[in-house]
């Protein structure tokens, strides 16, 4: 006979078997006696593996389980400059869930109730395609040149990131000759227009699959690297329904779980059930689709889900910066998942345990699950870290050169002037640009050019010290800040740069590729109220630099500097 201590754990281990038993077993249960509350998504685009895991949440019952019965709604343009806009449906009312990208914050710094539920793409997919034969592949050249793209004006829906980039450029939004977009290539390939605004998952593919080679401008290339698609609902929805929008937010990540664990099980699913836009949106686009979105949502590296408020914030900066806001406040826009309760661990365990199971078993189990869930949360914790180091990495990179990217060096170049204004110290600039670089990309192609600008960054880098900050300023052109260095000792650090590339060759399967550099140096003045002073006068060096005959270096000083000989 066990003793009364006997007896007591094992009423205890018991009594917690039933209520496990009791907790667990309702689900099912009620997911075939109570009816599941009917839920809308209001997609931003017509059906692709861009909304994939919204897909395999319904198709494999994750909707289902927690009680929504889901319908998912197509979006896109039906008309050019009258699209379908999920945040006008959700705030009306007519849609609960809906999918949109960064524009949600100026939406909500506009006093309109909508909020994030989930981040799904780290990156945003949006670029801007021009074909090779229009002969131009940077927004400053556009000039006269038809174009439609979103912009205030010719599209009802918004596109802060278009708007931003085009900004960033230096653009005069009123003297270009745009008209709203049709997002249809076809007006592209017969030059009706000579810029549109594509995803980078499946445009790109689609012009070489149509024998056209794309050029693609990246918002990258101008500093502007905001999230992409991102899962949101109304804030009303989380104020009287908030375990709904917690279990949607559940069961959709579970959905793009499975999808990248069974992309080509997904995509058959796509193109079976859900009616695509046209004959093109064929299985290998969307294999090629898939592989893209992996790419910018990178679920190996980043939680599915997971929104940095610190990033957020930096958006919304910039959005001040360029007068596209006036202001805006995080408190209520981003959605925190709740910590997982006590009972849901012990749900969660439950679905693993077998029906039939000792209590020995059990305390046992809860045990070792609660050892493992603690190791597991440190885990978690130091991947985490490591995840937004990672990711603050790739956010201050140039996707292809490696250098800092737009936004890296304007943050950069305003530290080091403050530093300088404060310290006195010396803060020197280095414009540079590849000398007829369009004829490398016209004669051998883009991809042969991204392999020369690739080497420009390496063989650079070669000649720079740890202080010094190289990034991509925009196409082929680069710059270097030079913190607590004279325009003297910058000059010789240009001079080096100038000398290395000019002896450098890039072997490439179109054979040796010799290249050229033009360089424009300038320094900070007592009178300079802003950093932009310093590189409108390296700017200006590097004009004449170009036009004195290329392949030199252009100094904006006072006085004279020593001139090695040769054409600098």
């Amino acid at each position: 006979m066990p003793n009364r201590s006997g007896r007591c754990l094992l009423t205890v281990c018991a009594t917690l078997l039933l209520a496990l038993g009791l907790l667990a077993s309702p689900r099912p249960i009620l997911a075939n006696q109570a009816p599941l509350t009917p839920v809308s998504l209001q997609l931003l685009w017509y059906h692709q593996f861009q909304f994939a895991g919204y897909y395999a949440a319904k198709a494999q019952g994750y909707f289902q389980e927690a009680g929504l019965d889901v319908e998912i709604r197509d979006g896109g343009y039906h008309t050019p400059g009258r699209a379908v806009d999920p945040v006008r449906e959700v705030v009306a009312r007519r849609a609960d869930f809906g999918v949109s990208r960064s524009d949600l914050l100026m939406h909500h710094s506009r006093g309109e109730p909508v909020m994030v539920v989930a981040n799904i793409m780290q990156r945003s997919p949006l670029v801007f395609l021009t074909l090779e034969r229009f002969g131009f592949s940077r927004l400053e050249e556009i000039g006269h040149r038809p174009i439609s793209v979103t912009l205030p004006g010719v599209d009802e829906r918004i596109s802060a990131e278009t708007l931003a980039t085009f900004l960033a450029a230096g653009a005069d939004l009123e003297a270009l000759e745009n008209s709203a977009p049709s997002w249809n290539l076809q007006d592209l390939y017969a030059g009706r227009t000579q810029l549109v605004p594509a995803y980078s998952t499946d445009g790109p593919y689609s012009v070489r699959r149509q024998g056209e080679e794309p050029v693609i401008i990246r918002p990258a290339d101008y500093g502007i690297d905001f999230y992409g698609d991102l899962l949101f609902t109304r804030q009303s929805m989380l104020e009287q329904h908030p375990e709904r929008v917690a279990a949607f937010r559940e069961a959709a990540i579970r959905g793009w779980v499975y999808a990248f664990e069974n992309i080509e099980e997904t995509v058959d699913l796509i193109l079976d059930v859900y009616p695509r836009r046209h004959g093109d949106i064929d299985r290998d686009l969307l294999l090629h689709e898939a592989e893209e979105v992996r790419e910018l949502m990178q679920p190996a590296l980043i939680e599915i889900g997971y929104s940095n408020p610190q990033r957020w914030q930096s958006i919304g900066t910039l959005y001040q910066a360029m007068g596209i806001i006036d202001d805006y406040d995080l408190d209520g826009f981003l959605f925190q998942p709740a910590p997982p309760t006590i009972l849901t661990l012990l749900l969660t365990l439950w679905r693993w345990l077998l029906p039939i199971i000792s209590v020995v078993t059990v305390v046992a189990g809860l045990a070792g699950y609660l050892f493992i869930t603690n190791r597991r949360l440190k885990e978690e914790v130091q991947r985490r870290r490591e995840a937004e180091a990672a990711l603050q990495q790739l956010a201050d990179q140039d996707g292809l050169t490696g250098a800092g990217n737009r936004r890296l060096f304007e943050q950069q170049l305003h530290q080091e002037f403050q530093r300088s204004r404060r310290a006195g110290h010396a803060l020197t600039v280095i414009l540079m640009d590849v000398d007829n670089f369009k004829q490398v990309n016209d004669e051998f192609g883009h991809l042969v050019g991204d392999q020369v600008l690739k080497e420009i960054v390496r063989v650079t880098r070669s000649g720079l010290r740890a202080q010094d900050h190289l990034a991509r300023y925009g196409g082929e052109e680069f710059v270097v800040v030079l913190p607590e260095t004279s325009l003297e000792e910058a000059n010789l650090v240009a001079q080096r740069i100038l000398e290395l590339n000019r002896a450098h060759s890039v072997q490439t399967k179109a054979g040796l590729i010799r290249y050229t550099l033009s360089l424009g140096l300038s320094e900070l003045r007592v009178s300079d109220r802003d950093p932009w002073q310093i590189i409108k006068r390296a700017d200006e060096s590097l004009y004449h630099a170009k036009h004195q005959g290329r392949d030199r270096l252009c100094v904006n000083t006072t006085h004279t500097l020593p001139q090695p000989e040769g054409p600098i």
